[in-house]
């Protein structure tokens, strides 16, 4: 999938997944608009309940009234006084619920007082039959303006009702139209996700195939790969191989006729110096110097070349046995020179002793021959940091430019001779070991004060016996 792919689907996912949100707010916002809806609904209810009322308390007002005109029994004043009974509640009432709806307040007040004065009417009425008799009572009746009252009673309840009928049909026309609005909404979201989801579907499958495409090419390249690597190892092989034949060849081929010049060029310095002129006494020790060099030089190379085969670990070793075997091999030069070797703690670890015995050897043997004019004095310490043990090989030596602290650890790397005899391999045979170990090796110096060589090795080196026939493990040492 190409990235402009990936962006249209980011972003259609994106629409996708905003679609219940936007759902959502519609469904707050109609549930707003409905619950709106429902307390008018209900505050109109109540109005048109209470001005209903009225009408019948009126109703009532006009019937007991007329019965009692037409039977002169009491019996039949009751739904005037029942109505008396309920109408200031009820006037009360309908007032409260028309304070609701402002638009019909007015008319609610008036209304109330017209049912109040025809009850007057009635109440009236009634009272001049009880004294006077039916005669009378209906020209009271005749004369007065209950027909007039009641229609107003009806004219004010149908205007009132009337208005409460207009206002509820436009609540229920909003909710149709809010339903109906709601529902194309929907319609359309559903076809919208159905889109989208079909467009991702479509991109799944493709973006499946692009997978299988490329999952083809990956095992292609890797095969390609493997096969490129089998060949490289091929040819490591045959470098090895070949690498071992010049050792064999160094050390057998190349050594034997190197001892016979040193032998006889050897044999010639002893018995012809001083019977030969001066030139010839030089010629002679070039001869034989060179031969010592080269002889050093093969056997650097060999020490190179065995480096490449794994160490033997086996059991701990401690470092200060190491310092020892190396002052031994050391000592004629220690002598010669007053050197003064010293140290502190050190650890044991898993490592190689005879490789380790010469990291020491040629870290302690370069502070004695870059020395000054004083004695060396050589200081050994190791310490944790971190996950390494850090040693240090502190010297009070000639010491060099910081800028070459990297170039000596390179192969026939020397930093000016100095009439100081070697052959530039040391330090690289130390870094070789080191980093076989799991570990590094650098240098810091001060010209005219002393230089202090480092390595770490890792504090995995230190791991104690694991079984119970109480071996050490191998620590896996890179080739």
């Amino acid at each position: 999938m190409t990235l402009p792919a990936q962006a249209k689907t980011k972003r259609r996912l994106a629409f996708l997944f905003s679609i219940p949100l936007v759902f959502s707010i519609v469904f707050f916002c109609v549930d707003v608009a409905a619950e709106h809806a429902d307390i008018e609904m209900l505050k109109i209810r109540a109005v048109y309940s209470s001005v209903t009322e009225l009408r019948s308390l009126a109703r009532d007002a006009e019937a007991g009234e007329q019965g009692f005109l037409l039977s002169s029994d009491e019996r039949d004043l009751m739904p005037l006084e029942q109505g008396e009974l309920l109408l200031h509640t009820q006037i009360s009432n309908c007032l409260s619920a028309a304070k609701e709806r402002p638009e019909v307040l007015p008319q609610v007040q008036k209304l109330a007082y017209v049912v109040e004065t025809r009850y007057s009417e009635a109440e009236q009425v009634v009272d001049v039959e009880r004294t006077r008799g039916v005669p009378a009572a209906l020209n009271v009746l005749r004369a007065g303006n209950s027909q007039k009252t009641m229609g107003e009673v009806l004219s004010l309840t149908s205007s009132v009702l009337n208005q409460l009928d207009s206002e509820s049909g436009s609540y229920e026309r909003d909710d149709r139209r809010l339903y109906t609005r709601i529902f194309v909404f929907y319609a359309a979201s559903t076809l919208i996700i159905i889109a989208v989801l079909a467009w991702l579907y479509h991109e799944l499958v493709s973006y499946l195939h692009e997978r299988d495409a490329a999952l083809g090419q990956l095992r292609a390249a890797n095969a390609n790969l493997e096969e490129r690597i089998a060949e490289r190892t091929r040819d490591l092989t045959e470098a090895n191989q070949e690498l071992q034949q010049f050792a064999y060849v160094a050390s057998h081929d190349l050594q034997e006729p190197l001892r016979t010049i040193t032998s006889f060029s050897q044999l010639l310095e002893t018995r012809y110096r001083g019977r030969l002129d001066g030139d010839a006494d030089e010629f002679i020790g070039y001869i034989v110097s060179s031969a010592r060099r080269m002889t050093d030089l093969i056997n650097g190379l060999l020490a190179l070349v065995r480096l490449r085969k794994p160490g033997q670990p086996g059991m701990p070793v401690s470092f200060e046995k190491i310092l020892e075997e190396a002052e031994v091999a050391l000592q004629a030069a220690i002598r010669e020179s007053g050197a003064e070797v010293e140290h502190g703690p050190l650890p044991s670890l898993l490592i190689d002793e005879v490789q380790f015995t010469q990291v020491a050897q040629n870290l302690i043997g370069n502070a004695i021959k870059y020395r000054r004019e004083e004695p060396p004095h050589i200081r050994v310490d190791a310490s944790k940091v971190g996950e390494d043990w850090v040693f240090s090989f502190r010297d009070n030596g000639r010491g060099f430019n910081q800028q070459f602290a990297e170039r000596i650890f390179g192969l026939f790397q020397r930093l000016g001779n100095g009439g100081v005899e070697g052959t530039g391999m040391g330090l690289s045979i130390a870094r070789r070991i080191v980093e076989r170990h799991g570990g590094r090796i650098w240098a810091e110096s001060v010209e005219g004060t002393g230089s202090t060589f480092y390595f770490s090795l890792p504090l995995s080196l230190e791991r104690k016996r694991t079984d119970a026939n109480n071996e050490y493990p191998s620590p896996a040492v890179p080739v």
